[in-house]
Formats: C-alpha cells, sequence, structure tokens
C-alpha cells in the first residue's frame, strides 16, 4: 500500500479521502453541479453588490476630479475647453479588478462642439497642459515617480506660462518633473537647468547636454527670453530666477 499510495500512514489516508471525495461527486454529480451554481450565483451577487459600491464612490469623486481640473485648466488658458469623467456601469460587463465600469475621460475644446474622448482629439500642447491638470490634482495620491513633460509651452505665453510653471513647480514637491521648455518664465523655475544643443562634427551630428549653473543659467534664460543678451535682459533674467 505505501508503494502504491503514499510514503506513511498520513499519506495513504488522505489519499483515501480524496478517492472518496471523487467517488461522492461523481455518484452525485447532478448535486454536486447544483450546489457549484448556487454558491456561484451567491459570489456573484456578492461581486455585483462590490462593484455598485465602487460605482458610487467613482462617480462622487470623478465630480470632484472634473471640477479640480476644470479650475486648473481655467488658469492654464484653456478657459473654452470643457472637461469631465465619463462613468459607464452595466452589470452585463465581465467583472475584473476594476469592478463593471467602463470610464473615459471627456474634453471640449471649443464652445459648441459636443465632448469628445481625450485621446482622439487633443493636440500635443493640449494634452501637455490637460494631463499637467490632472497630475496636479492628483499629485498628493500619484504613485508615478518621474513625469516628463515635453514642449509643454507650445502655443502659449505671458500669464499662462506663469500658471503652468507654478503647477509643475507644485507637482515636484512630490515628484521629479523633467521639462523641456523654450520659455524662460519655465526655465527659471528649474530646480536644475541643462542646455542641450546639437552640433555637427566631420559630417556626424550630436547632441550636447550641459549643466547650466549661476552666471550661464542667467545669459540662457535672458537669450531665451528676448532673443540675445543685453543688460536689459540680463537684469529679467535675474528677477525670474529670484521670484
Amino acid at each position: 500500500m505505501k508503494r502504491k499510495y503514499g510514503n506513511n500512514i498520513e499519506e495513504i489516508l488522505k489519499y483515501k479521502e480524496e478517492v472518496k471525495k471523487e467517488i461522492y461527486e461523481i455518484e452525485n454529480l447532478e448535486e454536486y453541479t447544483n450546489k457549484l451554481k448556487s454558491d456561484l450565483k451567491i459570489l456573484e451577487e456578492e461581486m455585483k453588490y462590490i462593484c455598485k459600491i465602487m460605482h458610487e464612490i467613482r462617480e462622487k469623486i470623478s465630480n470632484i476630479l472634473s471640477k479640480e481640473v476644470q479650475k486648473d485648466l481655467t488658469d492654464l488658458e484653456m478657459k473654452n475647453t470643457k472637461f469631465k469623467v465619463s462613468i459607464n456601469y452595466d452589470d452585463s460587463y465581465e467583472f475584473n479588478e476594476n469592478g463593471q465600469d467602463t470610464v473615459e475621460f471627456l474634453i471640449m475644446t471649443n464652445i459648441g462642439e459636443d465632448f469628445k474622448p481625450l485621446t482622439k482629439i487633443a493636440s500635443g500642447g493640449e494634452m501637455s497642459r490637460i494631463m499637467l491638470a490632472i497630475k496636479r490634482v492628483l499629485a498628493d495620491v500619484d504613485e508615478i515617480e518621474t513625469l516628463v513633460f515635453d514642449e509643454i509651452d507650445t502655443g502659449i505665453s505671458g500669464i499662462a506660462a506663469s500658471k503652468v510653471a507654478e503647477k509643475m513647480k507644485q507637482i515636484a514637491k512630490k515628484h521629479q518633473i523633467i521639462c523641456v521648455t523654450h520659455l524662460a518664465t519655465i526655465a527659471a523655475k528649474g530646480d536644475t537647468n541643462y542646455y542641450i544643443n546639437k552640433e555637427v562634427n566631420e559630417g556626424k551630428t550630436k547632441t550636447n547636454v550641459s549643466l547650466l549653473k549661476d552666471n550661464k543659467l542667467i545669459e540662457e534664460i535672458a537669450r531665451i527670453a528676448s532673443g540675445e543678451v543685453t543688460a536689459v535682459s540680463l537684469q529679467y533674467a535675474r528677477e525670474l530666477i529670484s521670484k
């Protein structure tokens, strides 16, 4: 028996119980199947209840998120842009870790238009600013450590640029921000600045990255602010950095 069913008495008895259970299930297949169906139905009802609770929480939080993002978009000189979160609950959906909701960010970029999916209609510059607004609102709970904003200053200047810089500074309190910019207002807010340029040497193009500090930083911010380094642009650069 040990050779066939286990190395010791305990293993033989365990095998006996497994065979006993298997025989019972075979002999009482209909009863066993009905019990499984009943258990499954109970579990499904419990899961649907949890999904409804998740949906209610999402509905509540989505309203807050929409309002907060909308405020930031207004600050970012996107006054005509409207943002909202669409949450669709359907108990016919398959269960997953997020419940039975489909969630989509919708945006209306111009007055009189309909809301459309954010991923389909926003331009690169718009997407960057919308993402900046969302990240600013979620800064306290977002677990992403590093955020990269490339050309976030496209199509903006003046007050909007200052607002973009301020919001990135707020996010930078809890996350690392890497930003590629051509605006002095934004560059001056950086804790660390690098200058990136390309040069052709012996028929090959090379990209150089150099750290800007002290006078070199002031001169570069003065250059991108006015196109040339003058006493006036240098003074303006110092003022931007000091702020």
